[in-house]
């Protein structure tokens, strides 16, 4: 097959895993909050409140459990039976390693929170590391061929597993132990499903030298995680401990807002172009075709979205949530850029990983940590804005950092980068400039609800026929995506 036929097929796969991974992400939304309206009405706060708890100690482990070994496998070009029967043996290890250290904290735990019933649930939830030993394998298999349709279909057959087991469970009367047995549910529903498809047989024949060739780029994976996973909580410690838990709340609310279109858009389309760029990471040309491509079109939905937060923060947030969440309108529109910023550089990891330096992206994100901690600690004398003001520079700062070893890598130049931004920048800034104008001459004599929908009605119509009009094709494009 051709270099150019290569890259068409990979294209193709990938334009098809993204639809998927969109449609899943919307039904999986869905029945998510579904189910937590019917368990809301049956459980107590407290009953969430105890699940919160255990899903902290749950979310750390899952950071570490794999070294980084997934990452490693999707990106090299060829692996062998050795290559997963290593990593399935370190998988079962660390299975082992992280039930025996939960299980020994979980009664401490349960005193430090004062509810007993913690120990219990930690304990129980220690057999899904084992449940995701198996799954992991067969997961990463579907995941290096494309195979997004079948994967997508059995997350959201394993999501309704969950949600189906949850609400009969707290049905019955089983309180917070009803997320425990749909969480068991639904890790095991997806494990049988994976090994329906896959057929793939289990091995546990461990290679020491296969080991340090994965973890030679799995390390550097773990290590970004880890620094990844603390600087994203480095703000909230040290709001929470500085400023007091009332303008965390605040502050808590603003990210949750942005974050959302980060972790829900950017990294799921990014999950599907990491193994395709893995495929052409040979094939200099079409690497630095797709990669401008993808920067694009996920520049073109998220730069709106974080923009239009900008424009109507104080009428969304009044509107949504009222108006004793005022104080959480200014950090909103600040860290706008900051989500903007995540979105970017989401993009720029996919190359370090694809292209096998993820040592790149390690190195600047614990420098990153390392400036980013003080300046939060000074910055909290200004407040929850001056926290996120100070997030949103340092940040950005280290972007750029990124961006250069990233475009280094790719081999494009700085005009090829603003050439794929242009009409997306072009587009919010299209609406908002009138949008302003249109609130402090005119919407402001409304009522916050009719100037919410005048604006976001404005703003998605200004925003699509400038897009339209700097980019005929799109809606050609849109087409033939929908129908792939």
């Amino acid at each position: 097959m051709s270099l150019e036929e290569t890259f068409q097929e990979v294209q193709q796969k990938s334009s098809r895993g993204i639809k998927w991974v969109g449609l899943a992400e919307i039904l999986i939304r869905g029945v998510q909050f579904f189910t937590s309206v019917a368990l809301a009405r049956i459980l107590f706060p407290q009953d969430f409140g105890l699940m919160s708890i255990v899903l902290v100690f749950l979310q750390m482990a899952y950071v570490v459990f794999d070294f980084g070994f997934s990452s490693a496998l999707i990106q090299k070009k060829k692996i062998t039976r050795t290559h997963l029967t290593t990593t399935f043996a370190t998988y079962l290890f660390s299975a082992l390693v992280f039930t025996i250290g939960i299980v020994r904290l979980a009664d401490p735990v349960a005193r430090f929170f004062g509810h007993p019933i913690l120990a219990g649930m930690l304990q129980t939830l220690t057999l899904i590391f084992f449940l995701y030993s198996l799954s992991a394998l067969p997961k990463i298999l579907l995941m290096r061929e494309l195979k997004f349709k079948q994967l997508s279909s059995f997350q959201i057959l394993s999501v309704g597993v969950y949600s189906g087991t949850a609400i009969f469970f707290a049905w019955k009367g089983y309180g917070a132990w009803c997320f425990v047995y749909g969480s068991l549910a639904e890790q095991l529903s997806i494990t049988v499903l994976l090994y329906w498809y896959t057929r793939w047989t289990p091995g546990v024949n461990f290679q020491w030298q296969t080991f340090k060739e994965l973890l030679g780029f799995g390390g550097n994976v773990l290590g970004t995680r880890i620094v990844g996973y603390l600087n994203a909580n480095a703000p909230y410690f040290i709001i929470g401990k500085v400023l007091g838990a009332a303008l965390l709340g605040y502050y808590s609310l603003a990210y949750q807002l942005i974050d959302y279109p980060v972790q829900r858009i950017t990294k799921n389309v990014l999950k599907v172009m990491f193994p395709a760029f893995s495929r052409l990471q040979d094939d200099a040309d079409h690497y630095r075709r797709l990669y401008l491509r993808t920067l694009y079109y996920t520049t073109l939905v998220t730069f709106p979205i974080f923009a239009g937060l900008v424009l109507i923060a104080p009428e969304f947030v009044h509107f949504v949530y009222g108006s004793k969440w005022e104080a959480a309108v200014v950090p909103l529109k600040i860290l706008a850029l900051v989500g903007l910023t995540r979105s970017l550089w989401t993009t720029a990891s996919v190359v370090f990983l694809s292209r096998g330096k993820p040592h790149i992206e390690f190195r600047i994100n614990l420098v990153f940590s390392l400036v980013l901690i003080p300046v939060l600690y000074l910055s909290t004398r200004f407040g929850i804005e001056g926290v996120a003001l100070g997030l949103a520079i340092v940040l950005f700062c280290f972007y750029l950092f990124a961006l250069a070893g990233a475009i280094n890598i790719v081999g494009i130049r700085l005009t090829d980068f603003w050439r794929a931004l242009r009409i997306p920048v072009g587009g919010i800034l299209g609406f908002l400039i009138p949008g302003f104008l249109m609130k402090y001459f005119w919407l402001y004599r409304l009522a916050e609800s009719s100037a919410l929908f005048i604006l976001v009605g404005f703003s998605v119509v200004a925003y699509a026929m400038l897009v339209y009009w700097r980019d005929r094709q799109i809606v050609t494009q849109l087409i033939r995506f929908i129908g792939q």
